[in-house]
């Protein structure tokens, strides 16, 4: 049984059969060559398909054997962007015949179809690209719909802006919002299980939120894959004795544990993976999120936004109820902080996040929030600092030399080889495929406890200037797992130029 992924697809041939044939029986014809014709078949022993297919084809069908579920996920890759325009058009021709139909019922059934396929079809197509946002963007006559794929946003199709009406209607019905507010911004959300594109017991959970703009309301679907999207430890880009270390961080018995980064840099991805090795049958894990996005079976979640509570009303609660760990979504303010680091003095393992460009940033936040500085000597364990880069995809890596310019930002020797992507089947033509880590950390001894309770600006400030998180991103340079371009588009200026 072959991994369609790693053979060349040659996107015209997969075209031959057309979505529906494909589909109907699990079909998937990728290579062509002197009349020969080599199809990816569920069932290689089905002599009436294959006899078929020769048949429309004119070609000695070569079958090889493979998977069902890579077969329908390939088939709606090369066929996706057809079928939204194929919808689009049967849209438009719908419109048309409404004017000439008198029955309610017909009307009805006519006005929602489309719009129902063609969300299915934006869907279908987000989840098997494991998209983390689907963007429905009008702009001026056009209707444009892009998709998240390892951070960087990708259009999938535009058409035509008479569809915008009912694609909202739909959607605004599907996450339980008001269909008849266009004026104000409203969020919603809904689940789908068992679908027939992802595998049966998944469950995929879409947030919605709708934005007015002068040409329309826009949609942004958030999509949380839940267990599905849980990644282990030893899988987030951890250096084998770094992951060492700060497994026995996680370990501790109590204490304060914060994770930074910007926006979207996998802070959460990280403290959910750890913290799925600290539950446990003797362990009482409570954790209060603002939204609950990764939910783990044996541990109580608190979703702040549904409960009408804030952070530090959640957290005089929580700690009423023993528990060992307590994980907050993010600490904003001063009394949050207040509670939490409490919490770490007083017994319990603490873990959270804060927003800060580097490791030894979260010591000054904590400090300019009010808390004293002998406090968070004694409350913290450790601080983690991540960015999220893409990965080199390894089936069409290639040898070359940083430029000029990305060598005097990388503070590196001229020409010092490293890897690109060309772009193959195997990574959609990105030359990519996933993302990792890079990261720095401190892991608090007593000598620092010292320094951070007497002259907490002054050890950021030392500990700034050992460049952490740049060296990091170097050594995954030089080991060819990512490129110069993304480790200068995810650090700052201050880790690319070395400045404190």
């Amino acid at each position: 049984m072959i991994r369609i992924a790693d053979m060349e697809i040659d996107v015209e041939t997969a075209r031959l059969l057309g979505h529906e044939y494909c589909v109907k029986y699990v079909v998937f014809p990728f290579r062509l060559e002197d009349e020969h014709l080599w199809v990816a078949l569920r069932d290689i022993k089905n002599m009436d398909i294959l006899t078929n297919i020769s048949d429309i084809t004119g070609c000695f069908v070569v079958p090889v054997a493979a998977d069902e579920g890579d077969i329908l996920f390939h088939v709606n890759r090369i066929f996706g962007a057809d079928a939204l325009h194929s919808i689009a058009s049967q849209f438009l021709v719908d419109e048309q015949l409404k004017n000439h139909i008198e029955s309610s019922e017909i009307l009805t059934e006519i006005s929602s179809a489309p719009a129902v396929r063609l969300i299915d079809s934006l869907i279908e197509t987000g989840v098997l690209n494991r998209a983390s946002d689907i963007h429905i963007e009008p702009y001026g006559q056009q209707l444009r719909a892009r998709y998240r794929v390892d951070g960087q946003l990708i259009t999938y199709s535009t058409v035509d802006i008479t569809l915008l009406p009912n694609v909202v209607s739909r959607l605004k019905i599907m996450g339980g919002m008001d269909i008849s507010e266009k004026r104000l911004p409203q969020d919603g959300h809904f689940t789908m299980t068992d679908s027939n594109f992802f595998a049966k017991g998944d469950k995929v959970d879409f947030r919605l939120s709708t934005l007015p703009t002068v040409f329309g309301e826009k949609i942004v679907i958030r999509l949380l894959y839940g267990e599905t999207s849980y990644i282990k430890k030893e899988a987030l880009g951890f250096y084998d004795e770094d992951l060492k270390k700060l497994t026995a961080l996680f370990n501790q018995p109590y204490g304060a544990i914060f994770m930074t980064g910007p926006t979207g840099s996998g802070k959460s991805t990280t403290l959910s993976s750890f913290l799925r090795e600290l539950n446990h049958e003797t362990s009482n894990i409570i954790t209060v999120e603002d939204p609950v996005e990764n939910p783990i079976l044996g541990i109580s979640h608190i979703n702040i936004e549904r409960t009408g509570l804030n952070f530090p009303g959640a957290l005089r609660h929580i700690l009423r109820q023993d528990p060992d760990v307590i994980m907050i979504g993010e600490i904003r303010d001063e009394e949050t902080a207040r509670i939490a680091i409490q919490a770490a003095i007083t017994g319990h393992v603490v873990l959270s996040t804060l927003h800060t460009n580097d490791a030894a940033g979260v010591i000054e936040r904590l400090t300019d929030m009010g808390i004293p500085s002998y406090l968070v000597a004694a409350a913290l364990n450790g601080v983690i600092s991540q960015r999220l880069v893409r990965r080199i995809c390894q089936d069409c890596a290639y040898p070359t030399t940083l430029t000029q310019t990305q060598a005097q930002l990388l503070q590196l020797p001229v020409h010092t080889p490293v890897q690109l992507g060309r772009g193959c089947s195997h990574c959609n033509h990105t030359g990519f495929r996933s993302r990792f880590a890079i990261y720095e950390y401190i892991i608090i001894n007593e000598n620092i406890r010292r320094q951070i309770s007497s002259q907490p600006s002054k050890f950021a400030e030392g500990i700034r200037s050992l460049q952490g998180l740049r060296n990091n991103a170097v050594r995954a340079l030089i080991d060819g797992k990512t490129t110069a371009d993304e480790i200068i588009r995810a650090l700052s200026r201050e880790n690319l130029a070395g400045e404190v």
